[in-house]
């Protein structure tokens, strides 16, 4: 794992593990009002992002935000589960699903322009996470005590850690159709001499920020920002050296040959001119396998809160069930 994603890495853990809440005036440390809306679902609709080798800014690729091409994101959604164990601690189950995508056409990089090569890819998400609340501003006009008396009233920051797995699947388009280039073998995957085949799930650790904010008991909204670290260098199909592309056409066929290696052969130099560039042939450098892929998504969420029944039936008549006073 890159030293600056191990730090970020340790940097999030700490804040989740470790930090204290700065909690609202409103509530005092031993409330217990949590106790009764344990339970919560989320839906969130935005914008999925790829971090590796292909497209991004004018530099050698990285995989992580500095890279980003904005111009690549595709759409994204997801739905989760959540459950709220402490007053500001939670778990959720998570799925989502998004589109990631890079084009080197997009770059002005020599090495990474000439290479020419783009792909795009479906992501499906499994993950388990624990949610921080690090500050809250809770609303006191949430239960009907009084008019909000600041901005910040109802918003909520929370730092969030998980662990999950996504499957992914990188094409390519040829006239106008998507190839699946797994099968094409673009680096020599499972030929002679060439690389294992690669597998199409990875582990991902997905880190970020939410805010939120409450609207009333029910219902709140929010963003949310997660970085996903990856254990794979081939979302995008791009990894390692150049394999000798004949061999590739002779064992899997043209449409193989040309996604692995449709180079345009040339650059402009600085004087505007067009000059000649080899640097696609027989083991020469494709892609970066120090660096693992990686992908971000950023979701404007809905939660319902699912309150419990304050309510219950005894002998055929209702009665308020007992709850502990919310000190304030």
């Amino acid at each position: 794992m890159p030293e600056k994603i191990r730090g970020f890495y340790l940097t999030m853990t700490l804040m989740l593990f470790t930090c204290s809440t700065a909690h609202s005036q409103y509530f005092g440390a031993k409330s217990t009002y949590w106790k009764n809306e344990r339970h919560s679902m989320s839906l969130g609709l935005g914008a999925a992002n790829f971090l590796g080798e292909l497209g991004g800014r004018d530099q050698i690729g990285s995989d992580f935000i500095w890279d980003l091409e904005i111009s690549k994101t595709r759409p994204s959604l997801m739905v989760n589960y959540r459950y709220q164990f402490g007053s500001a601690l939670y778990a959720r189950a998570q799925f989502a699903f998004g589109y990631v995508a890079g084009n080197d056409a997009l770059t002005e990089e020599t090495f990474r322009r000439n290479r020419n090569i783009h792909f795009r890819s479906p992501i499906f998400e499994f993950a388990g996470m624990l949610e921080a609340e690090v500050l809250n501003f809770r609303s006191k006009s949430r239960y009907g005590l009084g008019a909000k008396t600041s901005i910040w009233e109802g918003f909520s920051l929370f730092v969030v850690l998980g662990v999950g797995v996504t499957r992914f699947n990188p094409q390519g388009n040829f006239d106008g159709t998507w190839y699946n280039l797994r099968p094409l073998r673009t680096e020599g995957q499972g030929l002679e001499e060439g690389p294992e085949i690669y597998s199409l799930f990875t582990a991902v650790i997905p880190m970020g920020i939410r805010i939120g904010y409450e609207v009333n008991k029910e219902w709140s909204f929010g963003l949310e920002i997660m970085h996903r670290i990856t254990f794979t260098d081939y979302a995008d199909d791009v990894s390692g050296n150049y394999y000798d592309n004949e061999f590739i056409r002779d064992a899997v066929g043209d449409l193989a040959a040309h996604f692995a290696d449709p180079s345009l052969g040339t650059f402009i130099d600085d004087n505007g001119n067009e000059r000649p560039l080899n640097s696609t042939g027989t083991g020469q450098q494709r892609g970066n396998p120090d660096n693992n892929d990686a992908y971000m998504f950023a979701h404007i969420t809905a939660t319902y809160k699912i309150t419990q029944k304050r309510f219950k039936r005894t002998r055929g008549r209702v009665t308020k069930r007992r709850t502990r006073r919310v000190v304030f």
